[in-house]
């Protein structure tokens, strides 16, 4: 009896220990400045042009849906770096400006979207990662590109 109360006074004590520290806020190195949100941004894309945590901007922005963002938005961008895998990055809007990163791609080939094709198809069939694709023709969301459009393929 006495073990199994040790036990579950031992679950109990690191279930409340663990909870705390994964609670527990990242140091941060304060504000880098404001961001307005432009047409075609996401969280994670903002996030990319600054090399900074995407949850930390929800988190200091007060943004429950990380999907849900706002043209006109003013955004906190904190200072929490973090690696973040590819995808589209937006353009900075604070310390310097770096050209948008489908501006220096070159292309292999150029591909016409037909009726019902889809990114992550196109890609394999050219032997490229979909992402890339999408940096170099601007595309900020993998389910959307329409028929008729033309493609540069890397």
């Amino acid at each position: 009896m006495k073990r199994a109360m040790s036990l579950t006074l031992a679950v109990v004590l690191l279930f409340t220990l663990t909870s705390a520290t994964l609670a527990a806020p990242q140091q941060s190195g304060g504000i880098l400045g404001n961001h307005v949100v432009r047409y075609g941004e996401s969280l994670f894309c903002i996030a990319r042009a600054y090399g900074v945590d995407p949850w930390a901007i929800a988190r200091q922005n007060g943004i429950a849906n990380a999907n849900c963002l706002y043209v006109g938005t003013t955004l906190q961008i904190p200072n929490v770096p973090a690696y973040l895998p590819a995808g589209p990055v937006c353009t900075r809007q604070i310390g310097t400006t770096t050209p948008p990163p489908y501006t220096t791609c070159t292309c292999r080939s150029y591909h016409t979207v037909t009726y019902g094709e889809t990114l992550s198809g196109i890609a394999v069939r050219y032997g490229v990662n979909m992402w890339t694709i999408a940096n170099c023709n601007g595309i900020y969301n993998l389910n959307f590109i329409r028929a008729g459009s033309t493609l540069c393929i890397p």
